[in-house]
């Protein structure tokens, strides 16, 4: 019994886990409020989890209003065009729903092209931020690498970021029914399951990147 409440317990670890989600998603919520903030706001929970995840920081309201001040600038000046181009998409969305739900349209191919071409930066891009200093431009062309070199786990991501607006636009009556799961929980736990993704898809591409370098210093000499 004494070794279940143990601090190295999996309990303990477990329920300190859920806490700190918790706690990410109060404050990304909180902060994504005037929307041109979600940006900065999603950089900052990606980077409180990978610190808890790591074991570098096992905080969160610190780290979190750390990265968030420090990464305003850049997030912000990524996320301000998503968000202008995601407006359009979803407008365009409405459309295409409205008058070809029932059946195919020719529309809907390049709908569904550029709402991918758009999605892996979305998905990608601040958690990219959340991890690594880079000029903006190189974060944009990391989110399609990480994306095909890790092809799996990165659908895997794009799934979990798109599914509370699939819920919210399909099933709006569960979403209502459930609503405190989704202030208290819901976003925080996908951002987690995403980070925890994403250092796999980092340390592999790392790797990777790593080993083909050897390979070109090998065949230099």
């Amino acid at each position: 019994m004494r070794n279940l409440f143990s601090q190295d317990s999996v309990l303990v670890r477990f329920f300190g886990a859920i806490t700190n989600i918790m706690l990410v998603n109060v404050l990304w919520l909180l902060c994504c409020i005037p929307v041109f903030t979600a940006g900065a706001a999603t950089t900052a929970a990606y980077y409180t989890f990978y610190q808890n995840i790591s074991g570098e920081d096992d905080g969160v309201i610190r780290p979190f209003f750390r990265a968030f001040k420090d990464n305003f600038k850049q997030a912000t000046l990524l996320w301000l065009p998503m968000m202008l181009i995601g407006a359009v998409l979803i407008v365009d969305l409405m459309y295409l729903l409205g008058n070809h739900r029932e059946r195919f349209h020719i529309l809907w191919v390049p709908f569904c092209v550029t709402a991918l071409v758009y999605l892996i930066p979305v998905s990608h891009s601040f958690a990219i931020l959340g991890r690594y200093d880079a000029p903006s431009k190189q974060i944009l062309k990391n989110s399609y690498l990480i994306f095909l070199m890790n092809f799996l786990r990165s659908v895997a991501v794009l799934l979990l970021t798109v599914t509370p607006g699939i819920v919210l636009v399909s099933m709006p009556q569960l979403v209502v029914s459930t609503l405190p799961f989704w202030f208290i929980l819901f976003f925080g736990l996908v951002l987690y399951l995403n980070a925890r993704m994403f250092l796999i898809s980092f340390d592999k591409s790392a790797a990777k990147t790593e080993e083909e370098e050897k390979e070109k210093e090998y065949d230099s000499v």
